[in-house]
């Protein structure tokens, strides 16, 4: 059955074997708080790794027990990543956060081509799970933060990614619109001809395992009615699991919008990595951290 609310997540991890999540300058209040609530739900065991009297006084302060963490010493920012990738790729952490090192150095570490957590040839790409109050099921979309204009091979593996992450939450074959302004392909906007050629590739099964439709435009992606008034026929019918956004500037504003007008929740992190990777913003909640922690440990399965 497919699950239809992130909290619905939680519980599905929690059935699992614990992953462990390393987590790199691990010392900020809100994200030691979400770990442990991480290790109180059971689906996670946590590694800080990070100045550690500093995260001693954050734990003092809000009477938490240092015990139930594992903390590795380390106050300088790129040496906590570099110890944090190490764990990684040494098969002694299940998952990479980001804890209050900046993403471009964190990213740094992950790219480094020696010492990185790339698998060779992959893209590096950031998918949201969205809990949207006005939408009946989950949301998932791409590339709200690290590709700012995908080419049609980088599209094609955000579909693959899409479709693996959708079938861990139980949808077997996902209905996948590739987003544009217009259903209607125009040469001269070439993203709506990469959406048209994949759309294709999707019917003569050279991507499998989902439904597959673009260019659309959002509205008959997820609205059936709209659909209908339009006279538009495709497998997506107006009831999409996933969305790929033809650029990163609107797929981040799409993910913001989301956030502050539709109060909605969003678990992301960051595929392409020898494991998933959790770079969560300063302002996102608590509650969204531990979605992406949840979501990252069952992709990690």
């Amino acid at each position: 059955m497919p699950i239809h609310k992130l909290d619905d997540i939680i519980e599905l991890v929690k059935s699992k074997s614990k992953k462990r999540i390393v987590i790199a300058c691990g010392q900020d209040v809100r994200t030691i708080h979400v770990a442990k609530k991480a290790i109180d739900l059971k689906f996670a065991e946590i590694t800080l790794v990070g100045n550690q009297n500093i995260i001693k006084k954050v734990c003092k302060q809000n009477e938490i027990d240092t015990n139930i963490f594992e903390i590795i010493h380390e106050p300088d920012e790129m040496q906590a990543a570099k110890i944090s990738i190490n764990i990684i790729n040494d098969g002694k952490g299940d998952v990479l956060m980001k804890g209050m090192i900046s993403t471009d150095k964190l990213l740094k570490c992950i790219l480094d081509k020696q010492d990185g957590l790339m698998i060779p040839k992959a893209i590096l790409t950031h998918i949201s799970v969205a809990e949207i109050p006005a939408y009946h099921k989950l949301l998932i979309f791409s590339d709200a933060a690290i590709i700012p204009t995908p080419n049609i091979n980088q599209n094609i593996d955000m579909t693959n990614y899409i479709i693996a992450a959708a079938q861990k939450i139980g949808i077997e074959k996902p209905k996948i619109s590739l987003i544009s302004f217009s259903e209607k392909t125009n040469p001269k906007n070439s993203a709506s001809v990469d959406a048209a050629v994949i759309s294709k590739m999707s019917e003569r099964n050279q991507i499998i395992n989902a439904d597959i439709d673009g260019p659309l435009a959002l509205d008959i992606s997820i609205d059936s009615e709209s659909l209908r008034t339009k006279g538009i026929t495709s497998c997506v019918e107006g009831n999409a699991d996933a969305l790929i956004f033809p650029y990163l500037d609107v797929a981040n504003v799409f993910f913001k919008s989301l956030t502050y007008f539709a109060k909605a929740e969003i678990a992301t992190y960051i595929v392409g990595t020898k494991a998933p990777v959790i770079i969560s913003s300063r302002v996102d909640s608590e509650k969204s951290k531990l979605y992406s922690m949840a979501f990252t440990c069952l992709m990690a399965e």
